[in-house]
Order: C-alpha cells, then structure tokens, then sequence
C-alpha cells in the first residue's frame, strides 16, 4: 500500500469513530433529565423542553376536539405532514415562555378556561396565562414573607470592651 492510501484508511475509520461517538453523545442528551430537559415527554422516549411539551399538549387537544384518536406517531419528524405546525407551535411557545414561567403557560393550556383554545398563538390563551402567572407570583410573595430569619447579633456582642476601661 502507498502511503497516501494508509493516510485515507486512517482518517475515514477515525472520522467514523468520531461521528459514532457524537451520536451516541446526543442520544443520551435527549433521553436524560436536565435543567433544559425537565419534562418527561408523553410521545418521544425521555425527557423535552418545556416549548416542545407545550407543543405536544396542544397536539393532544387537537386530537381530543377532532376525535382523531391518539396522535399520529412521530408527528414531529420532518417526513410526517403535521412537522410544520409542530415547529409552529414549539415557536410560539418558546416566545410565551421568554414572558411567562413554564408552570404558568402548562395550567393555562391545561385549564378547562382554555378547553377551545387549540393553538398557542390565540389571543384568548394571554389572560388566562397572566392568571395563572398572577397567581405563582403571589404564592411566592406569601412564602417569601413567612420564611423567619435569625436575628443578627451585634458586633463583637458578648466580648470585653477594651475601651470602656480607659
């Protein structure tokens, strides 16, 4: 063998190694629990943003309310028809949650206030959000004001004055 032919050996077998060890990576990624990925997913295997969680609790309304049945499988892969309004939706509602906290908008969407409501876009959804979100900002206030702190002592409390003997 030439030595041109080792060197292409060598890089084609060490890029391979490379991007089966990127996939592996990324499938880990996806299926583990982490600040980003706080939501247990109910149609993928392992955890979701909250923007894609939205996106799938919309999808469930609209299989409810348009009696299809259990969503279709893999809705949000490129070759399925319903991907586009899947991206949509996961858009919208990645701008909701720059303005709101994702327990907020989950209520909201879950209420039966906002049974009709099938798209995250709906001016209807906004009120009802900022209920729910009124509601989160006064329990914490409540809880913030019933949690006690230790009372400070002064400085040097319970030690010699030197100075009070001069």
């Amino acid at each position: 063998m030439t030595r041109q032919k080792k060197e292409e050996k060598y890089q084609t077998q060490s890029t391979s190694i490379k991007l089966d060890q990127t996939n592996k990576s990324k499938q880990k990624k996806k299926n583990e629990y982490s600040e980003k990925t706080p939501f247990k997913s109910k149609y993928k295997e392992g955890y979701v943003t909250p923007s894609n969680y939205i996106a799938e609790l919309i999808f469930e309304k609209r299989n409810e309310t348009f009696n299809s049945g259990k969503c279709p499988e893999r809705f949000w892969t490129k070759d399925n028809k319903l991907h586009g309004a899947y991206k949509g939706q996961v858009i919208a509602a990645a701008k909701l949650l720059k303005k709101y906290n994702a327990d907020s908008v989950i209520k909201a969407v879950k209420s039966p206030e906002a049974k009709y409501i099938l798209k995250i876009q709906d001016k209807k959804l906004v009120p009802i959000i900022e209920k729910f979100e009124k509601s989160r900002l006064d329990k914490e206030l409540v809880e913030s004001y019933n949690t006690t702190e230790a009372i400070s002592k002064p400085f040097r409390s319970g030690k010699k004055n030197i100075l009070k003997d001069l």
